[in-house]
């Protein structure tokens, strides 16, 4: 009986004991750990104007770190967006300038002749590119909305002040369906007063609809991001000590804690997809990614009775796609809409041929245009003029119909010109290019038409083209050591001229 009772005690006393620590539990601060971050790769602004380079969702590693430079005393980054037209990354700095950012370098190149106007208004501002327009969008804390122009860095338009909601403080923007030729787009607000996602509908005029509530205290500043296919909207939230990843909700404005990381980040970015343009001989301007073609096309906006175009780059300068056609003109082209703007009156040398080379020495910032009767000019990109007559092509007749550079990026101090000529079959190096001298380099080991293009990339130096064998098109990657040239996939159009996006 003694021993009954006391194992009863004892139980109660255990009991007891039991019921107090888990009083004691429930007191006790939890421990929260995030999940984990999505498998993708992302490009991070750091408070210090460096850039961050994260690979398959390791936040904790950054497999590149630049710092930037070319920035202007005390400046700094505070706001990056890839551009989907181009796949160049560009900066918005804390002096109201706009910055194409050199991924390689770190070199930040600005653009325009000063600061913007209106200047940014409040002590944060986010900026995302619609991708419908090619324009980007410029949100500040005290509801400023303004347009900003990718390839003058100026505004283009002061747009309604953001409005609904209860005091609203955006900190972040981003639109969906970030890639080229994209013919609808919805832009998310994040709200860090009400802890609030909300669309901007319609974006000019401010509005603000809610999404939902994002669950968590957003109480610091905030960058945010969709990736290109929109499986993937992430946010950055800053405070004194620490920057914490969040994976937003679209649908519900949710956001999930997924990772912190080591460094103090301001904002971040999707890569986009690779770009490259042509144009055919009826008329049109097609963009496709050139690893993987699924080409949209518009048409040519401004050209005159039978009037083609011939040759297209991009100018690592300022960012703009140009354009040569057989009637001697030189165009600005809307990479969004095929819109042409003439620069200048028609030229004088006139093209001689049917086919040219047309690209972008990016050490001097001048056009060279090559032709398959051996013309071999310098153009002026803001003239529209014929800078100067070089040394026609040699030895021999060659008949030249796709030239490149390398080095295809703003303030390149070295380049090298490659050239194909399509009758003998050959990749050719010009040097020096004044003169008009061809080194063989090796054959590219295919029978190709003269109507083609050729471009290297900016970012990555891979050179491609468009050829026509027979009546097949495609896309073609060529080998600058052995001229040998390697299909990558079919087109479904004829081209008669390509440009890689700068950023590829």
């Amino acid at each position: 009986m003694k021993k009954g009772k006391i194992n009863s005690l004892g139980i109660a006393l255990i009991l007891s004991a039991m019921a107090l620590v888990s009083c004691q539990d429930d007191n006790a601060p939890k421990v929260i750990n995030p999940g984990n971050p999505p498998m993708v790769n992302l490009t991070a602004l750091g408070e210090d104007n460096q850039l961050f380079f994260f690979e398959d969702g390791d936040i904790n590693f950054p497999a590149e770190t630049k710092t930037l430079t070319g920035l202007g005393s005390g400046e700094s980054i505070i706001s990056i967006d890839y551009r989907p037209a181009t796949g160049q990354l560009y900066g918005l700095s804390s002096a109201s300038r706009l910055y194409l950012i050199n991924e390689n370098s770190g070199v930040a190149t600005p653009l325009g002749g000063g600061p913007f106007t209106p200047s940014i208004d409040g002590m944060g501002a986010s900026i995302d590119f619609n991708p419908t327009v090619d324009r980007i969008r410029l949100v500040s804390q005290t509801g400023q909305n303004l347009r900003l122009h990718p390839e003058t860095g100026a505004v283009v338009a002061v747009d309604g002040t953001i409005k609904g909601g209860t005091n609203p403080k955006i900190s972040g923007v981003a639109y969906t369906n970030s890639v080229s030729g994209a013919t609808s787009t919805v832009l998310y607000d994040i709200d860090i007063e009400e802890d609030i996602l909300y669309m901007q509908v319609p974006p000019n005029e401010g509005g603000l609809q809610e999404v939902g509530s994002l669950g968590e205290d957003f109480d610091g500043a905030t960058d945010f991001d969709i990736n290109p296919d929109n499986s993937i909207a992430l946010a950055v939230s800053r405070t004194v000590n620490q920057s914490r990843l969040f994976l937003i909700d679209l649908s519900s404005g949710n956001a999930t804690w997924v990772g912190r990381f080591k460094q103090d980040i301001v904002s971040i970015a999707f890569k986009t997809n690779p770009i490259a343009y042509a144009a055919d001989a009826t008329g049109k301007l097609y963009r496709f990614n050139p690893e993987n073609p699924q080409p949209s096309m518009v048409d040519f906006q401004g050209l005159k009775m039978g009037e083609q175009i011939l040759g297209l780059d991009f100018r690592p300068a300022k960012g703009q796609l140009l354009a040569i056609s057989n009637k001697s003109q030189l165009y600005v082209v809307n990479p969004s809409n095929g819109m042409l703007t003439a620069i200048g009156n028609q030229l004088m040398s006139m093209v001689e041929g049917e086919m040219v080379g047309f690209d972008f020495n990016p050490t001097v910032d001048r056009i060279r245009l090559v032709t398959n009767t051996g013309q071999n000019l310098r153009l002026h990109p803001d003239l529209g003029t014929v800078a100067a007559t070089d040394g026609r092509l040699n030895p021999g007749s060659p008949m030249v119909s796709g030239a490149a550079y390398t080095n295809n990026f703003a303030g390149s101090t070295t380049t090298t010109l490659f050239v194909i000529d399509h009758a003998t079959g050959m990749l050719y190096t010009q040097a020096p290019p004044n003169d008009g001298v061809l080194v063989p380099v090796g054959p590219i080991g295919v029978s190709v038409t003269g109507q083609n293009g050729f471009d290297i990339g900016g970012n990555s130096d891979n050179a491609f083209a468009v050829f026509t064998i027979g009546s097949s098109s495609g896309v073609y990657k060529i080998n600058l050591v052995s001229g040998a040239a390697t299909k990558v996939s079919d087109l479904n159009f004829t081209p008669v001229a390509m440009a890689l996006g700068l950023g590829f």
